[in-house]
């Protein structure tokens, strides 16, 4: 989605399950406007509420697309995460695109034989070999959706990329550092509610604060790390990123605290907007981290 937006909306790393909300994307030219909807990756199983939130958005997605696009890594079993992907009886017709990623890691004839194996799949109606990372095949993806969608009125500002707020997008941004930064459990096992962000005119820095939650003591001390030189890491790297999404300097002001068990607590993950990526009221989550930056 980044590639056709033309700006980074969804997080990347090398982690499966990155992905939490189903992230809206649009895509406008003068001729056309095109919607489109990142979800998280399909699960086999689900192992708590938050799993459960994310196949649901995952479905809902599904049901009511125009057209479908699913995505596999071309280095890691692609024909093995493919499968589970879609359910047995699909009740949505709708055109389905087989995206294989990374194919600048293949030779030719590995690339041709990944499409000869998805296009004879019943029900897969096209196959794109593409690199995200070196912007390869993203156009024909464009193309052919642009060939499938009906035709409807212009549902927002063609200057909008996105309808969600600024501060969504920062708790993204902050995610991702912490996927990249940290090992095995614990990005899992984390979620980041921004509380504020104050636009300051002048030479003043926004100003913007934020929580990190985890579920138990032990994972607030990883990721604050020894004399709390990890979190100044993370705080870092994540401001540096923020700064260049928003285009103009930022002071972060960084916190961690515990809520244990928040991934299976329903109404925890309300709180922390993990229904509803564009919420912006304060949770009642606590009145202050229990460490910061």
């Amino acid at each position: 989605m980044n590639q056709l937006v033309g700006q980074k909306l969804s997080i990347v790393t090398y982690k499966p399950q990155t992905t939490r909300h189903r992230i809206l994307g649009i895509v406008s030219e003068p001729e056309f406007q095109m919607v489109l909807l990142d979800t998280p990756g399909v699960m086999k199983e689900e192992f708590n509420k938050l799993d459960e939130m994310m196949l649901k958005s995952v479905r809902t997605a599904m049901a009511n697309a125009d057209v479908l696009l699913t995505i596999v890594d071309a280095v890691r079993d692609p024909m093995g995460s493919f499968e589970g992907l879609l359910p047995e009886e699909r009740n949505n017709p709708a055109p389905l695109g087989v995206i294989i990623n990374k194919c600048d890691l293949l030779d030719v004839e590995e690339i041709r034989e990944l499409k000869r194996y998805f296009e004879g799949i019943p029900g897969v109606s096209k196959v794109f070999p593409v690199s995200a990372l070196a912007g390869i095949g993203h156009q024909a993806v464009q193309d052919w959706a642009l060939e499938c969608l009906p035709e409807g009125p212009t549902l927002y500002p063609k200057d909008s990329v996105s309808e969600h707020p600024e501060r969504f997008f920062i708790a993204e941004i902050i995610r991702e550092k912490i996927f990249l930064q940290y090992s095995q459990e614990v990005p899992y096992s984390t979620q980041v509610w921004v509380q504020s962000h104050k636009e300051r005119d002048g030479i003043k820095k926004d100003l913007i604060l934020a929580k990190v939650f985890v579920e138990r003591k032990s994972q607030m001390g990883i990721i604050i790390g020894r004399e709390g030189r990890a979190l100044k890491e993370l705080s870092t790297a994540a401001r540096l990123d923020i700064e260049n999404f928003l285009g103009r300097p930022v002071f972060l002001d960084l916190g961690v605290k515990v809520k244990e068990g928040w991934r299976s607590d329903e109404s925890l993950l309300e709180d922390l907007g993990l229904d509803d990526p564009n919420k912006l009221e304060q949770p009642m989550l606590g009145p202050s981290p229990d460490f910061r930056a």
